[in-house]
């Protein structure tokens, strides 16, 4: 039962989040989720209850897509991140962790100090460079939305196009590496029921997150979230080290 509690609230959060700022729930629920799970059940597990949101996400604002800015970060993330999933099914655990963390705090570092200085034009070989970066994320550990949003945010000036297409992104490379783990065994049958709590978890997340939408200031938000990833990313580095 209190993994329950802790699961719904985790998720709540992270797509309350992901519904203002277009990103940001697997970097929430990856601080918790390897705590109570094995690593590769723990991603399965986020990007599985992910699709619930980005999936209605991306048929809401299906016409909103901008296609020609998605693919050039798509076709890279997808070829380099299936080759990455099926090789970090043979790395320790452990060091996946330790990744994870610095990975959390490096992600904090740069969006708390170089993000608004920092802007990458929208031209295919940045969007080719920006989702091989994100292919090796979501192959080690599901996260692959920082060097996403960083190509998107210039490159997609209208708030809803860009939640769209972002959005878009990340269900086509979820439901890739969902398929590679879990034929690699990340789950369970005794997983499920967790999914189903993930999924209404989500969906108040998410209808909440957008109705706040244009209410939150967004700098505040980020700067809290990107405060609270960095600790609880060093948090999990310490933890592995101690």
């Amino acid at each position: 039962m209190n993994i329950a509690i802790y699961l719904f609230l985790i998720i709540f959060a992270g797509a309350f989040l992901q519904a203002n700022i277009g990103f940001g729930f697997p970097i929430i629920v990856m601080v918790f989720l390897p705590s109570f799970f094995p690593f590769s059940t723990a991603v399965t597990l986020c990007q599985i209850i992910a699709m619930a949101s980005t999936g209605y996400l991306t048929v809401l604002y299906w016409k909103q897509i901008q296609w020609k800015t998605l693919f050039p970060l798509l076709i890279p993330s997808i070829l380099i991140a299936g080759f990455v999933t099926v090789f970090s099914l043979q790395v320790e655990p452990g060091n996946l962790k330790i990744i994870l963390g610095l990975t959390l705090v490096a992600i904090s570092l740069f969006f708390a100090v170089f993000s608004k200085k920092i802007v990458i034009e929208s031209r295919v070989r940045n969007g080719l460079l920006m989702g091989t970066l994100a292919g090796f994320g979501n192959g080690l550990f599901g996260i692959g939305g920082p060097p996403v949003a960083l190509y998107l945010l210039p490159s997609v000036q209208d708030k809803t196009q860009y939640l769209a297409t972002i959005q878009a992104y990340f269900f086509f490379c979820n439901l890739e590496s969902i398929i590679i783990r879990v034929l690699n065994g990340a789950l369970v049958l005794t997983d499920v029921p967790l999914i189903f709590l993930g999924w209404m978890a989500i969906l108040v997340g998410t209808v909440l997150g957008l109705k706040s939408f244009n209410k939150i200031p967004e700098a505040m938000l980020k700067k809290i979230v990107y405060l609270f990833v960095g600790a609880s990313g060093l948090w999990i580095v310490i933890g592995e080290m101690v």
